[in-house]
C-alpha cells in the first residue's frame, strides 16, 4: 500500500492547487509532511475557483465564525481569531477578508481564516467627526456634523450602537490587503452617504465627495466605481495626489431612496447595473439587470445572465461562472440585505432570484439563524 505521507513537497503542492479551500485545510490536518507542504509562502492554494460563503451569525458559541457552505450545502464553525470578533458588524469583503466594526466603532481588515486582522484609520479623523470623551480619555459617544460645501446643516451626537448602525454603510477594497501598502479602502458613510478613502494600516480617513447620496461601490480594472441615489456612475482616477471622477449619466428611471443600486463586472469585463427594490416598493421584475453600453453611454437591460451567478450584498459584488462552479444556479442573483439597521429590527432578506423565470427562492440547506451581525457573502482566501 502506498504511503501517501511521503509525497514529495511539489507533488503535494499540485494537488493543493485543485483542491477547495475546505478541502486544502481538511488536507493540512492528514499528518505533518502535508501540513508542511499547506504552510509553504510560495505555494498558492487558492487557484481552483471558489464560491463564496455565507458568514452567519452565532450568539451562542463565541469562539467560533459559522458559515454556510453553497458547495456543500452545509454549515460549519472555524475557530475565532484574537481579539475575538463576535458581534463586530460586517460591512464590506473582497479578496478573502472582511472589513469589520467592533462594539466601540473601530474598523479592522480581517481574513477569517489566517486570523490575520489590518487596523483601519479612526473615523475621528474625518474632518465630519468627533467624539465626546470621559475623565479616562475613553471615548463616550461620537458628534458628527453634516457638512455641505462650506456649511454644517446639523450635528447630530450618537451612541456607540447607533454610530455602528447608522454611519458605516459599506466599504469596499482596491488589492489583497496583505502585499505591501497598496490596499485602499473606499467607503460610504453616514446617513448623507459620504465618500471616504483610506489606506489599509493607514492614520487617517479622507472625505473625497460629500454633494451625492452615494449607493455602491466597486473596483474594477485598477479603478473605483461608485453610484448614486440618481443614478450617476462614477468613475474614480487618480491625478496625482487626488482622485477626480470621470462621470457616466444615467438614462433608466429607477433611481429614488425605495431602490437599491449594485454594480458588478461580468466575465467579459462590461459594466453592470442590479437595480433591486427596498421595502415594499418592488418593480415589476424583483431584480432588474442592466449592462452599459460604453461606446453609446446607455444602459441596456439584460434579461438572461446565461452562465453567470452574482452574489450581492455588504460583500464586494461578486460575478462567477456557473459553467466552472456547477453549485451554483445559471443566470441567477445570490443576495443578502445590506441595511444594518433592516437585520436589527428582524428583516434577514436572503435569496436566489432567477433572473430568467423572474422568480425568487429561499437558499435551500440554509438553517435558521440569528439576525445581528448581518450576513455577508465572502469569498475564502488563504492569502
Amino acid at each position: 500500500m502506498a504511503d501517501w505521507s511521503k509525497l514529495s513537497i511539489d507533488i503535494s503542492s499540485l494537488i493543493h492547487g485543485e483542491l477547495s479551500v475546505l478541502d486544502y485545510i481538511r488536507v493540512g490536518a492528514v499528518c505533518k509532511q502535508w501540513n508542511f507542504a499547506c504552510k509553504l509562502k510560495y505555494h498558492c492554494p487558492t487557484k481552483k475557483p471558489q464560491s463564496p460563503w455565507l458568514v452567519l451569525p452565532d450568539e451562542c458559541d463565541t469562539t467560533t465564525i459559522k458559515f454556510f457552505s453553497i458547495l456543500e450545502k452545509k454549515t460549519y464553525k472555524i475557530p475565532c481569531p484574537e481579539p475575538m470578533i463576535h458581534r463586530r458588524a460586517y460591512i464590506g469583503s473582497g479578496h478573502g477578508w472582511l472589513v469589520t466594526v467592533n462594539d466601540t466603532c473601530s474598523m479592522h481588515l480581517l481574513n477569517p481564516l489566517t486570523g490575520a486582522q489590518i487596523p483601519l484609520p479612526p473615523v475621528t479623523t474625518l474632518p465630519f467627526v468627533s467624539a465626546h470623551h470621559n475623565s479616562h480619555g475613553q471615548i463616550i459617544e461620537f458628534v458628527v456634523e453634516v457638512p455641505y460645501g462650506a456649511n454644517i446643516i446639523s450635528t447630530l451626537v450618537f451612541s456607540f450602537e447607533r454610530m455602528r448602525c447608522i454611519f458605516f454603510q459599506k466599504a469596499v477594497l482596491s488589492a489583497v490587503p496583505d502585499v505591501g501598502d497598496n490596499c485602499l479602502i473606499m467607503m460610504i458613510c453616514n446617513n448623507w452617504k459620504h465618500l471616504v478613502i483610506g489606506r489599509a494600516g493607514g492614520e487617517a480617513w479622507k472625505c473625497i465627495s460629500i454633494y451625492h447620496h452615494y449607493t455602491n461601490i466597486i473596483h474594477r480594472k485598477g479603478k473605483f466605481h461608485t453610484i448614486s441615489d440618481t443614478g450617476i456612475v462614477k468613475v474614480w482616477e487618480h491625478d496625482g495626489l487626488f482622485l477626480r471622477p470621470k462621470i457616466i449619466k444615467s438614462n433608466i428611471r429607477y433611481f429614488l431612496n425605495q431602490f437599491m443600486h449594485y454594480l458588478v463586472e461580468s466575465l467579459d469585463g462590461n459594466l453592470l447595473l442590479i437595480v433591486r427594490a427596498q421595502e415594499e416598493i418592488k418593480p415589476s421584475d424583483g431584480f432588474l439587470v442592466f449592462s452599459l453600453d460604453e461606446q453609446e453611454q446607455k444602459w441596456k437591460k439584460v434579461n438572461n445572465l446565461h452562465e453567470q451567478t452574482l452574489f450581492l450584498g455588504y460583500n464586494h459584488s461578486v460575478c462567477l461562472s456557473a459553467a466552472n462552479l456547477p453549485e451554483l444556479q445559471h443566470s441567477c442573483i445570490y443576495s443578502t440585505n445590506n441595511k444594518l439597521l433592516y437585520f436589527q429590527h428582524g428583516s434577514h432578506d436572503m435569496e436566489i432570484f432567477y433572473l430568467k423565470e423572474k422568480k425568487t427562492r429561499r437558499i435551500y440547506h440554509l438553517e435558521r439563524h440569528l439576525n445581528w451581525p448581518p450576513p455577508i457573502w465572502l469569498t475564502p482566501s488563504l492569502s
